[in-house]
């Protein structure tokens, strides 16, 4: 009898470290680069409730498995426009051998690693090691200081993977509006890096005098003055699409991070994919390109960044921008066979026996 190896919450906490998601993730990126077939764009659906569905889809051939990731929030949208979420379910992965189409494992919840343990908010790690990848191949190297604004568990999980792949960092300097958040912030991060995190009491000192600034908020509107960046600088965003929120009529504007003044000023701007970036219409890219600030030539993609086909930071007094876009699934299942193998090694999940029956072809 055939079985499935099903992996809950409780089996996959902490089984990894949040550099070996990031490697995971890279791998998976590295192979879609050369093969770009490998990775299929996020796709959502809106219930006409707002419930939205998103599927993450990939198929890394340096971990020999295919399959997708999905997961399912209640989207509110309050009076002043902010965006928060009423339910989120657990995602799940899906995986089947890449190589024989057979049903290898399922895992139901939330990705978390061993250094944050209750930091579980559906993708925040998955979202951070793409952040990571992009810093890594673009930021400078020497880097010593970060300014991060937001204070919540996917601020924790963007700052932990900014380390993981510059481990020269010496400083963090959050900013949240809500001075409890990035004290709590401050402290809990001092301890967990073991270097100063310290809160600073507006945006502008979290942007200013940085290597890197991550931008990892809920925002509606521009979290910063473009004009405040400083020469060398890389810069993430995470705001996503909303458009499926605006065409069913939840929302009348898309949400925005930074300002049309930090584009102009940016030498190297990248997403994960540029397709996604073009599907989603979000309104960080897309509407600037649309309003003539950028153009679409101004924009390369991860994809073209890791095989080479452009150049990347040539200079240390480069403004560059990381739009992060959710564009993963192929790293994410890389993610996932990783999580599969440090279960079988340390016996962890339920077999499932299924039906070793299967249809061929007369």
């Amino acid at each position: 009898m055939a079985s499935v190896l099903l992996l809950g919450p409780e089996d996959m906490a902490g089984l990894i470290t949040m550099k070996e998601a990031v490697d995971a993730m890279e791998r998976g990126y590295m192979d879609w680069a050369k093969n770009r077939e490998l990775g299929a764009l996020r796709r959502r659906v809106h219930s006409v409730a707002n419930a939205r569905v998103t599927v993450h889809q990939g198929a890394p051939n340096s971990a020999g498995v295919t399959g997708i990731l999905t997961h399912c929030e209640h989207v509110m949208i309050h009076d002043n426009g902010i965006q928060t979420y009423q339910t989120r379910s657990r995602p799940v992965r899906v995986m089947f051998d890449g190589n024989n189409a057979e049903l290898k494992c399922i895992t139901l919840g939330e990705l978390r690693v061993k250094e944050l343990p209750d930091a579980n908010n559906v993708v925040n790690v998955q979202t951070a090691c793409s952040t990571a990848v992009g810093i890594k191949h673009l930021a400078r190297q020497s880097s010593k200081v970060v300014g991060v604004l937001g204070s919540r568990a996917q601020a924790e999980c963007q700052l932990l993977a900014c380390k993981a792949v510059v481990p020269g960092i010496e400083e963090a300097r959050v900013y949240s509006p809500n001075p409890e958040n990035r004290t709590r912030f401050a402290a809990k991060m001092t301890e967990l890096l073991d270097m100063e995190v310290r809160p600073v009491a507006s945006n502008r000192e979290a942007v200013q005098d940085v290597d890197i600034l991550l931008s990892v908020t809920n925002s509606n509107v521009p979290t910063f003055d473009g004009n405040w960046l400083e020469p060398g600088v890389h810069l993430c965003s995470i705001v996503s699409s909303n458009i499926g929120l605006m065409r069913g009529g939840f929302i009348q504007q898309k949400r925005r991070e930074v300002d049309d003044e930090t584009l102009r000023r940016c030498d190297i701007i990248v997403c994960n994919s540029k397709r996604q970036e073009i599907l989603d219409e979000p309104g960080v890219l897309w509407d600037p390109v649309q309003q003539g600030v950028i153009t679409w030539d101004d924009v390369w993609d991860l994809g073209e960044v890791l095989a080479g086909q452009v150049p990347g930071r040539t200079s240390e007094e480069q403004i560059s921008f990381y739009k992060n876009n959710a564009f993963w699934g192929v790293g994410d299942q890389a993610i996932g066979e990783l999580l599969y193998q440090r279960a079988r090694e340390k016996g962890l999940g339920t077999e499932l026996p299924i039906d070793g029956a299967e249809y061929r072809e007369a």
